[in-house]
C-alpha cells in the first residue's frame, strides 16, 4: 500500500514538473517573441524632423520652428532629414506646412545658406561662384552696398533676379520746374553672391554662459555682387555716385520679362491722381 501510494506521489510529482517545465518554456518563447515583436515595430519606424509650426519661404529655420517625431518607415519620403541640426538655421526654399515631414529639397542650397569667412576680414560670403561661366562674354560684376530693405530683410539669395529702382532729384532753370525723378531704372539683374558683415566678436561674458542650443544668429547682408551689362554698370555707378536712394524689386524664378515703365515725377502723380502740383516756395 505504501509502495503504491509512493509511486502515485512520484507520478503526480513528474506530472508537475512537466506542467511547470512547460509552462516555463512557454513563457519563455512568449517573451522571446515579445522581443522580436518590439524590435521588428522599432526598426519599422524612423525618427524624422517635422516642422512644428508654418516656415515661410525664403525664411531662416529656427530651433522653435521644428521637432521630431516616430513615423512608420512606409510613411517616411524620401529625402526626409532626420536630425534637426541638419536644418536650424538653413533657409526654406517654400512653404512648409506644420506637421510636415522636412525634406532635403525643401531647403536652398546649403552653400547659399552656411557661408564661409573670408580670413582676412572675416566676413561671410556665400559659396564660390564660378564668375567666367556665370558672366559670359557680355557681363560683368558689379559690387553694390546691400542697402536696400529686400537685402537688410535677409529675402534675397544668390541666383534671384532684380530689377534696380532709383530716384534723383532734377533742377529746373525755371521757377516750377524740376524736382524729384523716380526711375525703373535697371532690369533682370542676376545675384550671383552675397557677402555678409562679420558677425560681432564674443566677449568675455558670451564665453562664460554656459553653453546650450542657440538659435542661428541673423546675418546681416554688406555687398551684393550682381552679374550686370557693362553700360548697365555705368548707370549703377552713377547713381551710386549721387547717393540716390536705391532699392530692389525681385522677379519670380522664370520672369524675364522688359516691362515698360515710365518714369515719375511730381507731375506724373499729380495727373494720375488729378491733382494740382504744390508750386515752390518762393
Amino acid at each position: 500500500m505504501n509502495r503504491r501510494r509512493g509511486i502515485l506521489w512520484l507520478v503526480v510529482g513528474l506530472i508537475l514538473a512537466l506542467l511547470a517545465a512547460g509552462i516555463s518554456f512557454f513563457s519563455f518563447q512568449r517573451l522571446i517573441n515579445q522581443q522580436a515583436t518590439d524590435a521588428a515595430e522599432k526598426q519599422s519606424t524612423q525618427t524624422v524632423v517635422v516642422a512644428g509650426q508654418l516656415i515661410n519661404e525664403r525664411a531662416v529655420i529656427l530651433l522653435t520652428d521644428v521637432t521630431t517625431e516616430e513615423r512608420p518607415m512606409e510613411e517616411v519620403p524620401s529625402g526626409a532629414i532626420f536630425k534637426t541640426e541638419e536644418v536650424v538655421g538653413r533657409i526654406a526654399a517654400r512653404p512648409i506646412l506644420p506637421g510636415q515631414v522636412l525634406l532635403a529639397q525643401y531647403l536652398a542650397e546649403e552653400n547659399f545658406s552656411v557661408g564661409a569667412p573670408n580670413l582676412e576680414s572675416g566676413e561671410i560670403v556665400t559659396g564660390t561662384v564660378n564668375f567666367n561661366e556665370a558672366l559670359g562674354e557680355d557681363l560683368v560684376a558689379y559690387a553694390l552696398p546691400a542697402s536696400s530693405l529686400l537685402s537688410q530683410e535677409g529675402i534675397l539669395l544668390p541666383g534671384d533676379h532684380v530689377d534696380l529702382l532709383f530716384s534723383t532729384d532734377v533742377v529746373g532753370e525755371q521757377e516750377g520746374v524740376g524736382g524729384k525723378v523716380a526711375l525703373y531704372a535697371l532690369q533682370d539683374l542676376e545675384v550671383l553672391q552675397i557677402i555678409y558683415q562679420p558677425p560681432p566678436p564674443e566677449t568675455d561674458e558670451d564665453q562664460k554662459k554656459e553653453k546650450a542650443p542657440a538659435e542661428p544668429k541673423a546675418r546681416i547682408p554688406k555687398t551684393l555682387i550682381l552679374a550686370i551689362d557693362p553700360q548697365d554698370a555705368v548707370v549703377l555707378k552713377y547713381a551710386v555716385d549721387i547717393q540716390a536712394p536705391i532699392d530692389l524689386a525681385l522677379r519670380g524664378a522664370d520672369n524675364q520679362t522688359v516691362f515698360e515703365v515710365d518714369a515719375v515725377t511730381i507731375n506724373t502723380i499729380s495727373e494720375r491722381y488729378n491733382f494740382s502740383a504744390p508750386r515752390p516756395v518762393r
